[in-house]
């Protein structure tokens, strides 16, 4: 009997040419031209969560990590609870700048669950959260743990860790049994008041 021996396939995002370069480009600069691209979550602005790009060491996968290929010498490492905003994603460069951006294709609305989470947080708890300036999006559901992020004013307040606890996860977890946990991903040390500091790669 033979045995399949062939390796899981490596899922993929769509990275432009101009992106291709950019990395490419930078790489060489600073001298590691086999590095990886780190994709993470930087917030949301507005309604729309934005990413941020770092480029790491090549090498082996944290157990919360996963690879995405963008060209066959350009790789991207991110974090599992993000994979389905990045499998699929476009990666491009700004013309005039050259910053990377990242257009997802997740789409939360095609999960009536995410969807359902989603409609509580923009109509009874954002309204809220928007009078001190702030926005709570869903992220992600998985394994019965929705994951949020906050923007605007909320991240990097002192009281966001208080905010969650005592209003967000409790209304959500009341609301949906099939949720055990409400995690809050948002890097707060980017926000204008850090209560922690982010943790490095």
């Amino acid at each position: 009997m033979l045995m399949d021996t062939t390796l899981p396939a490596v899922p993929e995002l769509n990275l432009t040419e101009r992106g291709a370069e950019r990395i490419r480009a930078f790489r060489q600069r600073q001298g590691h031209p086999e590095g990886w691209i780190s994709v993470t979550p930087a917030g949301l602005v507005g309604e729309r969560l934005s990413f941020t790009f770092a480029l790491v060491e090549s090498g082996d996968l944290k157990d919360d990590e996963i690879l995405v290929r963008g060209s066959e010498d350009i790789s991207f490492v991110a974090p599992k609870v993000i994979s389905r905003h990045v499998i699929g994603a476009t990666v491009d460069a700004d013309v005039v700048s050259g910053a990377l951006s990242l257009e997802t294709s997740y789409n939360p609305d095609a999960d009536p669950l995410a969807q359902a989470v989603q409609e509580l947080l923009d109509q009874e708890i954002n309204p809220a959260v928007a009078a001190h300036g702030g926005y709570i999006g869903l992220l992600d559901i998985a394994d019965g743990v929705a994951y949020v992020q906050m923007g605007g004013g909320c991240q990097g307040c002192g009281l966001a860790e208080v905010t969650l606890s005592q209003g967000v996860r409790t209304t959500i977890l009341e609301r949906f049994a099939e949720l055990h946990d409400v995690v809050d991903t948002t890097d707060h040390a980017q926000g204008a008041n850090p209560y922690y500091q982010a943790s490095k790669k």
